[in-house]
């Protein structure tokens, strides 16, 4: 028996069979360039030179806000316990009222943000990811991984030529995003407590073709420090029930 009949022949790899590994994953890719293109929100195309909202709907004066990392007419309701939302020190506990243990965003959510917003929460340093600025926009983006948990990320915008007011009620008039926001198929207020201002939305949003449709249920509320805001939304798991007492 010769030596060439104890080792299996070897064989190249050509073009053609290269080809057969390499096609399905370039067609894939372009797939999903495809969808991803055609899937692409409103609210993405709107840019400094090509603004598909009209000029009565873009605010006036100079404005800096924090976003946490998610709307014309801010409901009564929220605007009746800005006042009493806000302690004066975010780091003294608060009392909190049966109503508000009961509901789903409190004090503590709050004082948690502003220390997050303040990067006063302890935590590890945070690593800046983007830095982009237009005439009339900026946004930075920053993110960290904490020892126990997921990755965490922060992000700050900044809006010239439009008021606190104005961006505050941007982000929670779900009648008013539908119209610029076509993820969003659906939205309702289930709960609107009238003592701490606290709301809980249904929201239903749209993903591509090969994804259902999901649906959220958010509790939100708002804090006043004079003309700063702090806008807290939080998704509520769907067995936990959301009453307010």
């Amino acid at each position: 028996m010769g030596l060439s009949s104890l080792f299996p022949e070897s064989h190249t790899l050509g073009f053609a069979d290269l080809l057969v590994f390499v096609a399905p994953l370039w067609i894939a890719v372009a797939v999903g360039v495809l969808v991803g293109w055609i899937w692409r929100p409103k609210w993405a195309y709107l840019t400094g030179d090509g603004d598909k909202l009209s000029s009565s709907d873009v605010p006036a004066k100079f404005f800096s806000f924090t976003f946490n990392p998610l709307n014309v007419h801010l409901p009564t309701s929220i605007l009746r316990s800005n006042s009493q939302s806000f302690p004066v020190n975010p780091n003294s506990p608060s009392p909190q009222t049966e109503k508000e243990k009961s509901g789903f965003v409190t004090e503590d959510d709050f004082r948690h943000l502003w220390k997050l917003v303040e990067v006063k929460d302890g935590g590890p340093a945070w690593i800046q990811m983007m830095d982009r600025s237009t005439p009339t926009f900026s946004y930075q983006a920053w993110r960290r991984d904490p020892e126990n948990g997921p990755p965490q990320y922060r992000s700050r915008t900044v809006f010239e030529d439009a008021t606190p007011e104005m961006v505050r009620d941007f982000f929670w008039d779900d009648e008013f995003r539908s119209k610029w926001d076509d993820m969003l198929l659906f939205s309702s207020t289930l709960e609107d407590c009238r003592d701490t201002g606290t709301m809980v939305v249904q929201w239903v949003r749209k993903f591509p073709f090969f994804c259902s449709d999901r649906e959220y249920i958010i509790g939100r509320r708002i804090w006043d420090a004079g003309r700063v805001f702090y806008c807290i939304t939080k998704v509520m798991c769907s067995s936990c029930g959301y009453g307010f007492g």
